[in-house]
């Protein structure tokens, strides 16, 4: 009796000690689950401190595009109207420049040759504390420069900071024609640059004729002669030019004609109140500027 006493005392025992055995293997369980929330929990945390860290760089720049693009359009707002023809000291006999509505600019020598192209730019200048007009070519150097005196409709520009030279603005984008008058009336004339003479006529019915006289020498010239329409603009020969030359043996005997061409095509455009003639053929003009006698 007592051996069975003590075999059911060591088999409780023996049980007891089974059973701590399963809980600690159940209690294992937990707490890797438990370390590995934690480690989900720590990488959530770094991705997110990662993206908070990226976030207001990518909004400052956005913020700084934005508030660029503000400034140029209040720029744009502010800015004067400077497209047309503007004249050294409102002489059309001097040196000039043409702004276009798109703020490009193109600068002359009094004979008409072009002297520089680029843009026009309103730029804020800290040193003097007010906005003033940049000239740039267009490689990008600086061509000129002038203040903001806040005019919007601006006829008059002083170049520099001691205001030479000056520039008078004598016709409006359209040239010679924004007064409203049509082709036959602005290019209708007399006009000549040096030895070269062009007469342009309007034979009505959108129909006009050019006439030019260039004396090569004391002894002979060149006469061409264009038909011409109206085209956006310009007057246009597309072709059926005549170029003939003239040989004088005297004074007292009419001149020997000699026909060099009859396929001659040219154009002619006003800038400000200048004449161009562009010989499409032999580009025989392509430095010469024509003023109206």
């Amino acid at each position: 009796m007592k051996k069975i006493r003590t075999f059911l005392v060591l088999t409780s025992l023996l049980c007891a000690l089974a059973s701590c055995g399963k809980e600690n293997d159940f209690s294992s369980k937990p707490e890797s689950a438990s370390n590995a929330s934690t480690s989900a929990s720590t990488t959530a945390e770094a991705e997110t401190a990662a993206t908070t860290a990226v976030t207001p760089t990518a909004t400052a720049d956005k913020t700084e595009s934005t508030t660029a693009e503000a400034v140029d359009a209040e720029n744009t707002e502010e800015s004067a109207d400077l497209s047309g023809y503007w004249y050294r000291d409102g002489d059309t006999n001097s040196d000039f420049f043409h702004i276009t509505d798109e703020n490009k600019f193109t600068a002359y020598h009094p004979n008409g040759i072009v002297d520089d192209r680029g843009y026009v730019k309103r730029e804020f200048d800290a040193e003097i504390n007010n906005y003033i007009y940049r000239m740039y070519r267009n490689s990008g150097e600086l061509y000129q420069s002038f203040g903001d005196d806040g005019e919007k409709e601006k006829t008059d520009i002083f170049m520099g900071s001691s205001g030479t030279p000056h520039y008078v603005k004598l016709y409006g984008e359209g040239g010679i024609g924004d007064d409203g008058r049509g082709p036959e009336e602005i290019f209708v004339g007399s006009w000549n640059c040096e030895r070269a003479f062009i007469d342009i006529s309007y034979n009505g019915e959108g129909v006009f004729r050019a006439m030019i006289k260039w004396g090569g020498s004391a002894d002979s010239s060149g006469l061409w002669e264009y038909p011409l329409v109206y085209d956006n603009g310009k007057l246009v020969c597309s072709g059926n030019g005549t170029l003939t030359h003239l040989q004088f043996k005297d004074a007292e005997s009419a001149p020997t004609e000699t026909v060099e061409y009859t396929d001659g095509a040219a154009e002619f455009t006003l800038e400000g109140d200048k004449l161009f003639w562009n010989d499409l053929k032999e580009h025989c003009a392509d430095d010469m500027v024509f003023s109206r006698q």
